[in-house]
């Protein structure tokens, strides 16, 4: 294969790992389309370095770390939030055919896939930014816009002090 998405496909990943060959790339994060509905935009990039090693059982090993600044959507508010990735995960490799291993159900045995004759490193680095990102994503607390973080009585957002900004000051002061 060549062109472009050569550069982010590994052949024989099996030979890969066991040779302790290793690979970097950067990804354009509107390439990641899994990843879209969790995004508020598609500018930057997230760059990916990739290890093969052996296991302490000599079995081969992909070592994977993630790194950018996604522009998330806080759940709080909903506007835009940069949200700093820093990944670091590790899959077993597979033969093909072979199933699972023996001590799959061991909490310190790293995840596994099978291989096969290429890896789509693209798919693997999406896989694992959608494994790390948290259920919700939101600021810091008192980080929210101004409307999010107006506190009613009692200490508890007011559901309606964003609807009261919209009023003219005028109207404001009738109520």
């Amino acid at each position: 294969m060549s062109g472009p998405d050569a550069v982010h496909r590994l052949e024989d990943p099996l030979a890969f790992a066991r040779a302790g060959g290793s690979r970097s790339g950067r990804l354009a994060m509107a390439a990641l389309p899994r990843l879209q509905d969790r995004l508020a935009g598609t500018d930057g990039m997230v760059s990916y370095t990739l290890r093969g090693s052996l296991d302490q059982r000599q079995r081969p090993l992909l070592e994977l770390e993630i790194a950018g600044v996604p522009q998330m959507r806080c759940d709080r508010c909903l506007a835009r939030l940069d949200f700093p990735l820093k990944l670091a995960s590790r899959v077993l490799l597979a033969e093909p055919g072979a199933g699972l291993p023996e001590d799959a159900d061991d909490p310190e045995t790293p995840e596994w896939i099978e291989a096969g004759q290429e890896l789509d490193l693209q798919e693997l680095v999406e896989d694992e930014i959608l494994l790390g990102l948290p259920y919700s994503v939101r600021h810091g607390d008192g980080k929210c816009g101004d409307w999010a973080c107006e506190r009613g009585s009692g200490g508890k957002i007011s559901p309606f002090s964003a609807l009261a900004s919209l009023l003219g000051p005028e109207q404001a002061s009738k109520d």
